[in-house]
């Protein structure tokens, strides 16, 4: 069932997307009494009911599974165990994703797994220091890029700064260690770390009053690639313990950059600049060349110019939503949007990062140099193809409104 918003109270039963799929569910069932008159609607229910308690069944067991493996990735283990457990977490969480085709549960069970697996490595990186640990001052770790916008799945890039308060010269060794330590131990676990947006980087680390000057050394002196790692910082997820201190980050910097219009028209601009994948005709913009010669890129042309757009309009109307789902529900209740354009948002989220998780289910976890998000059109069952190309079609539409609330906004 679409996550859609036609209706103006929290209540699922009230919505008219619940009626409709109601409705729906309803007629399926009697189409299939009717192709079988000796079979009876009584059966044709029965059987569904049996259908439902079974799909019952198998979420409760999946859920108890990843909660257990949770657990013990919060005791925590040794480290050497962690990517094991990474690596039968995201099996089930994936054989979730099957069953059930819900991204938003795929991401929010990920997005808590990453939370805590973060949380034991900052503890074994800590220990690792020895005394020296005891000079640590309060931090954590924020996460940027897609994990920022809480749509973290192990193919991604994870890109990771660390905020804290405010140190002396005498801690600097101590939290310079501490994200190297930091940075091994996530390599450790298997996944893919990005080698620039790091701790490990000086400039991916520091207090509150650092990461301020930074904003206003970019934000002064442009330089592409400046603004470019500054309006990063417009995605923000907490990973860490200390959440006061990523809060204060987070409102510092989305206040820096609201003030700023340059820096949100580079935003804006580059918004623009990405395609939504369709070309003359509505086609489908295939891969000319190479080894991906007749294939669609998923990642370059529906998920980056969607993300981009929700997050240059959650930046420039203040939203401080996270996920994107979220942002745009913010957005309807501050009234920003109407409900048509918020229930085309969610939906186009809704089926290509469906598109995304199902193409990953064949990917190996600790393999990241083969994985990509080239999608075979062939592949594609009719109904997926149409849902795809109304998706691209209307993540141009989104751009466009995106970059005429920008303009009537003014400068």
């Amino acid at each position: 069932m679409d996550f859609l918003l036609s209706a103006k109270t929290g209540d699922i039963t009230s919505w008219l997307a619940t009626e409709a799929f109601a409705a729906d569910y309803r007629q399926a069932i009697l189409d299939q009494a009717a192709s079988d008159p000796s079979d009876g609607a009584e059966a044709a229910f029965a059987r569904s009911l049996e259908v439902l308690e079974k799909s019952a069944v198998t979420n409760l067991a999946l859920t108890r599974e990843l909660d257990s493996l949770l657990a013990q990735v919060a005791a925590p283990p040794p480290a050497d165990r962690l990517k094991e457990l990474v690596l039968q977490y995201y099996n089930v969480l994936y054989r979730h994703m099957d069953a059930f085709h819900s991204a938003p549960a795929f991401y929010q069970k990920s997005m808590e797994f990453m939370r805590m697996l973060t949380t034991a490595i900052m503890t074994h990186s800590t220990k690792r220091l020895g005394p020296l640990g005891r000079q640590l001052p309060k931090m954590t770790l924020v996460a940027v890029g897609p994990a920022g916008r809480c749509e973290y799945s192990p193919f991604c890039t994870l890109q990771l700064l660390l905020v804290h308060k405010e140190v002396n010269a005498s801690q600097l060794e101590a939290i310079n260690l501490f994200c190297h330590n930091l940075h091994a131990g996530l390599e450790a676990t298997g996944l893919n770390i990005d080698q620039v947006i790091t701790p490990r980087n000086p400039q991916w680390r520091g207090s509150i009053a650092s990461w301020q000057q930074r904003c206003q050394d970019a934000l002064n002196h442009p330089t592409a690639d400046g603004l470019i790692n500054i309006l990063r910082l417009a995605d923000q997820y907490p990973l860490g313990t200390d959440v006061e201190v990523a809060q204060e980050l987070k409102e510092m910097t989305v206040a820096t950059l609201r003030k700023n219009r340059p820096a949100q028209a580079n935003l804006i601009e580059r918004m623009e600049s990405l395609s939504n994948g369709l070309g003359m005709m509505g086609r489908l913009k295939l891969e000319q060349s190479g080894a991906g010669r007749g294939l669609f890129r998923l990642l370059d042309h529906g998920l980056l110019p969607l993300s981009a757009a929700l997050s240059a309009l959650a930046l420039i109307k203040g939203n401080r939503a996270v996920s994107s789902p979220d942002r745009v529900l913010a957005l309807l209740k501050q009234r920003e949007l109407d409900v048509d354009l918020a229930e085309k948002m969610l939906r186009t989220w809704h089926t290509l990062h469906e598109l995304r998780l199902r193409r990953e289910q064949g990917f190996s976890i600790v393999d990241h140099t083969a994985q990509t998000l080239l999608l075979n059109p062939a592949q594609l069952s009719l109904d997926q193809r149409l849902s795809l190309k109304a998706a691209l079609a209307s993540v141009a539409d989104i751009q466009r409104h995106v970059g005429i609330i920008f303009s009537g906004m003014g400068g």
